[in-house]
């Protein structure tokens, strides 16, 4: 193996140099790869690191073992999912991404020629005409990488940086969210209440509660306080590779949310319907019957109810879709002057900061309030004429 050397400046022992040291091919691009350094000495001393540089490279701290990044990835996703305790849906949606879009490029390819240049050119050639991904999902595969060399860099299969930290992921530009009006949740409503009853429930206790859909798919009768009139989110419901299982919510916390007239009045209604179905079905509903079932026993499934609000949406020619009910009761409560601390955990969100980022669109009207106010208070008061 072949290195060269150049001198930047300086002369004699001031001398500055530049070595460098071919290191393979891009396994994205397939151009040359070089391993680069700068030294400050004679020509001799620059002739030694030359050499210490070439030795590291054929053999040393740039070879490292020959683990491939795939295997990596796939060690890093197995530890992750115990130690981490990543939710079945987070794993899916790792495995789709190394899956789908890393290994096919940089699977074989071994870790020790991973560097930034390596991900960025990887992250251009995602976002290409022939493959067309998004930022975000290029974002989310940096995530996952980002994640996996972090751990290599603990376990000492990388050595020096990690590679990661020197690759930037591109910017996701924040599009405002579509939110449907009070109008148009009300007609999703009435449309859902003449064609499945059910799914009319669903679509008001969305709107209501701000929940996410499986957290609204794992609701039982037994999360319900009549006397108080609560509702407890403790679970999450998902169909994971055709397994139907429960799980934590996203942020494994618990919360007890009221209500309110509308949301009481709509559970009443639904469980009035469902009691004349157990009855005619000869069974009971019980503290553990899901509150959202078709029959009875399961769970309505998340896809399901996205599906038919996308439907149902349709017919009432109003253009949504299920997860923007819960941007609908976020934006409600914030423009009705909710602090945003209550938002947050009635939403569920870990941090307020959370909400506030998400949900920054629907501050404006709460500003201009904040400065009426201000504005009142500072105007001077006219004197009364005598």
């Amino acid at each position: 193996m072949q290195g060269s050397r150049r001198r930047l400046r300086g002369i004699g022992a001031n001398g500055v140099w530049e070595l460098r040291v071919h290191a393979g091919r891009n396994p994205v691009t397939g151009k040359p790869r070089y391993i680069s350094r700068t030294v400050k000495g004679t020509a001799a001393v620059a002739d030694e690191k030359l050499a210490d540089l070439v030795d590291e490279v054929t053999g040393g701290e740039h070879d490292g073992n020959d683990i491939t990044f795939g295997a990596l990835l796939d060690r890093w996703l197995k530890h992750a999912t115990v130690i981490k305790d990543l939710s079945p849906t987070t794993v899916r949606e790792y495995k789709r991404l190394i899956e789908k879009n890393i290994k096919p490029v940089l699977g074989q390819v071994p870790l020790r020629q991973i560097d930034g240049g390596v991900l960025v050119d990887f992250y251009v050639s995602l976002m290409s005409p022939e493959r067309g991904l998004s930022a975000a999902s290029v974002k989310r595969c940096h995530s996952a990488i980002a994640a996996a060399t972090k751990q290599a860099v603990k376990w000492k299969l990388i050595k020096g940086q990690d590679p990661a930290l020197a690759a930037t992921a591109p910017t996701v530009r924040t599009k405002a969210k579509e939110i449907p009006t009070v109008q148009q949740v009300q007609a999703l409503i009435r449309r859902a209440e003449k064609d499945d009853t059910d799914m009319a429930a669903f679509i008001a206790l969305a709107a209501v509660t701000g929940a996410r859909r499986g957290e609204l798919c794992g609701l039982r009768w037994g999360d319900v306080d009549d006397e108080l009139g609560t509702l407890t989110i403790e679970r999450s419901y998902a169909v994971v590779g055709g397994e139907h299982i429960f799980k934590p919510t996203k942020t494994h916390g618990v919360r007890c949310i009221a209500l309110g007239d509308f949301g009481t009045d709509a559970l009443r209604l639904h469980r009035e319907r469902l009691e004349d179905r157990a009855k005619d079905a000869g069974v009971e509903i019980t503290d553990e019957t899901p509150i959202l079932t078709y029959d009875l026993e399961n769970p309505i499934s998340p896809d399901t109810a996205s599906h038919y609000v996308r439907e149902i949406a349709g017919q009432a020619k109003v253009d949504t879709h299920l997860h923007a009910l819960r941007h609908f009761a976020a934006s409600q409560m914030i423009g009705s002057g909710q602090d945003v601390r209550t938002v947050a955990g009635r939403l569920g969100h870990a941090d307020a900061s959370t909400t506030l980022k998400v949900y920054a669109h629907a501050l404006p009207q709460r500003d201009r309030d904040a400065a009426d106010s201000l504005g009142g208070a500072l105007t001077p008061k006219r004197r009364k004429q005598r």
